[in-house]
Formats: structure tokens, sequence, C-alpha cells
């Protein structure tokens, strides 16, 4: 063992004590989130490095920004005559670094108290995300999670059983977490859209007096026009896609002014299409059902809704249909290098998830259950304390079960 610790012949070991404070203060940045936690056992000097703000923040800003992934699978039997089905399901939300090629679970509940592959009836939900948090909910209570530190907090209100979650911001002037949702109205056909800051109970009405009457209109369809479960935050806005064909505006909401407006597509049919991020401004990808090509579009500009092709990807059609055996998969670019995901499941079979890089190369493929769908959630983790954890005092509040089983 001596041997093996004795440094080669001309180099002397120099103790992490001893290292020059710019380079042990590299280091520790480029180590993950778990691996800083423990740093802070090793020393009070590490300790106070890993735990000052501006060291928090220069971490954060280096994670990598990875999708989140959802998947539920049967784990109440293992099949066969005789068994006994336990009707368990797991619901796992998984972060994918694309670019290590990697799948990490964040978030999973196991339970028996919802229909079998049927994620419309599960309690659990993942609605937002945004700095490294996660809004999420567990029948009708409503959570704000850190998957990094397990730290959470409940958000009261809105009620769950009367509104619903449009997405989670940063809200920069008052440097508060804001969370944006509305109530439907069956009768009077109107939706009303409300903000609350979390770790408060106060709750805020959005006006429209000043919106245009077209504005009103889009706003007052509510879920049926436009996708509210599916935000996706970019440059400090929410975005959402259309429900109507052909499509004609995605729907953004200014996080700083609190307003919404409305941005042109640069697409005339409504393909396979969804949202990205690249080079720091909202993208859209676009393909069809079955074809080989994926485009990519980039807004240079939000007040000109000004669109740039970037470029197209051409996929392996015959080896995507003898991996798949079926003909309608759908393809979307999902990261900023161009990686590719390729859809090969129906509603009723296994099927494949095949990763393909820029140029068309396949780097992975694996099988996956009918349940399985890519979110429009980005976990760019953080381990930057926020006051409402702290002020979670209440006892009587109880725990959710998003992290068992990790």
């Amino acid at each position: 063992m001596s041997k093996l610790a004795n440094p080669p012949p001309g180099r002397r070991a120099i103790p992490l004590a001893d290292l020059p404070g710019e380079l042990l203060l590299d280091i520790l940045l480029r180590l993950p989130p778990k691996s800083v936690l423990r740093c802070r056992a090793v020393c009070k000097a590490w300790r106070r490095i890993t735990t000052g703000r501006a060291f928090l923040l220069a971490h954060h800003g280096r994670q990598p920004s990875q999708r989140l992934l959802s998947f539920v699978r049967d784990v109440g039997s293992n099949g066969g005559c005789g068994t006994i089905d336990l009707n368990l399901l797991d619901y796992c939300v998984e972060a994918v670094d694309f670019r290590a090629r990697e799948f990490r679970s964040v978030v999973r509940f196991t339970g028996n108290d919802y229909s079998r592959f049927d994620e419309d009836d599960c309690p659990f939900t993942v609605h937002a995300a945004c700095d490294g948090l996660l809004l999420m909910s567990y029948y009708d209570s409503l959570y704000v999670c850190n998957p990094a530190t397990r730290e959470w907090a409940s958000v009261r209100p809105p009620a769950l059983r009367t509104h619903k979650i449009a997405g989670l911001y940063f809200h920069g002037p008052s440097g508060e977490y804001r969370v944006l949702s509305y109530r439907e109205d069956r009768q009077t056909r109107t939706n009303k859209f409300f903000i609350n800051t979390v770790g408060s109970k106060s709750t805020r009405g959005i006006k429209f007096g000043s919106y245009s009457e077209s504005m009103r209109n889009l706003l007052a369809g509510g879920s049926k026009s436009t996708q509210f479960d599916m935000p996706f935050l970019s440059h400090g806005k929410l975005h959402w896609l259309p429900h109507s064909t052909p499509p004609k505006n995605i729907l953004v909401f200014d996080t700083v002014a609190e307003e919404f407006s409305c941005l042109p597509t640069p697409v005339v049919t409504w393909p396979v299409v969804s949202l990205l991020e690249m080079e720091g401004t909202l993208a859209v990808s676009e393909s069809q059902v079955g074809t080989s090509k994926v485009d990519l579009w980039v807004l240079q500009d939000y007040k000109s809704a000004a669109w740039v092709h970037k470029y197209q990807i051409e996929l392996p059609a015959a080896e995507i249909y003898l991996i798949a055996k079926h003909e309608r998969w759908t393809s979307q670019v999902v990261s900023a290098d161009g990686d590719v995901l390729v859809d090969c499941t129906d509603w009723y079979a296994t099927g494949w998830q095949l990763h393909y890089d820029i140029k068309g190369n396949l780097l992975r493929k694996f099988q996956c259950n009918p349940s399985l769908s890519l979110t429009t959630h980005i976990l760019k983790e953080s381990l930057v304390p926020h006051p409402f954890f702290q002020m979670q005092q209440d006892g009587s509040a109880r725990e959710p079960p998003f992290f068992r089983g990790l």
C-alpha cells in the first residue's frame, strides 16, 4: 500500500490543503452537487467555500441543462401463471444528460392507489421546473422541491381542486419565485389567471383590460386552445404551444412585466413540434410523423418575431424501421447540441426510444413502455438555499413521497 501511495519519481505529492485557492475553487466548481455536499464535511475551509452564495451561483451556472423524462411501469408482478398482481406502479422522473448519455432518477414514487398506466389518474404530477426547483403535486397538495438537496415546502394557494398550474418562474425585480395558475369557469366560458408567491399565502389576479380582443379570446380558451400543462421556460419567459390547427401563435408570458403576448410560429403546418433553448433564446423543432427529416428554427428577436432556419437533420429511416418495426415514429431535437430523440412507442405496446446525434448517427437505443414521455421541463441542478425551505416548520404538513426509492 505504501508503494501505491508514493508519487512517481521526480514528482512530489501536493496535499489538497496546499493547493492554490483558485485551483481548489475550480476543482470544487466542477464537482456534481452530491459531491459538493460531501465536501462540506471534510474541513471548515471547504465548508466555508462551498456554502458561499457566489460559489453556489457559479456552481449552478456550470450544471448541464437536463431534459426531464417521465414514465410509469408495473412493479407489482413478475408475470407468469399463478403469480399475485399487487397492482403496484412505479412513477419515475429522470434527468437526461444527452451530452454524457446518462439517465438519472431525480423523483420517484411507488404506489397502488392510481389506475394502471394512466398518468391522468396518477396522484403525483410534475408541473414545472425553474432554477433547479420542481413544482410538484401529490393529490390536492402542491409543493416546491429541490431534488439536489431533497428540500421541500408546501405552496398555498392555489387550490388544485379548482385551479390548474401553468408554470413556475423567478420574478427578478422582487427576487421571488412565483406560481402562475388559472381557473376555468364553465358557466361564463372565461378563465381567470392568478399569481402567488412561493412562501406566501396571498393571491393576485391578472387583469386583461388592456389586452386586445383576440388575446382575451385566446386566454379565455384555456387548456382547449393552449397547452398550459406543458410550460417551457426560456430567456425569462414562459411559453406554451397552441392546440389549434394550423398553428397561429405561441403564447408567451413575460416573467418580469407579468404580461401575456403572442409569438407567431415559424411553421405553417402542424407536424411534430417541440420547444427548446439554443444560444440563449427560443428554438423550435419541427418534423412530420414517420419522416426522416427534422428541422430546427431559432428565434433571433422577440419583438420582430424573426425566426431563422438553423439546420435540418437527416435520419436513417431504414435503420429506424428495422429497429422499431412500425412506420409512425416521431422525432424531435432535444438539446442545444442537436441531439434527436426518436419515439417508436405506441399506446398499447412496448417500443423503442432512439438517440441520434446531429449527423444522424445512432448513439443509444432502449426499450420503454407506452407511458414514457419527454416533458417540457428542464432541470439545471442548484444548491442555492431558499428562505421558503427554512420557513417549512409546520409539523402537521405531510412530507411528500417524491424521493421514495432513490
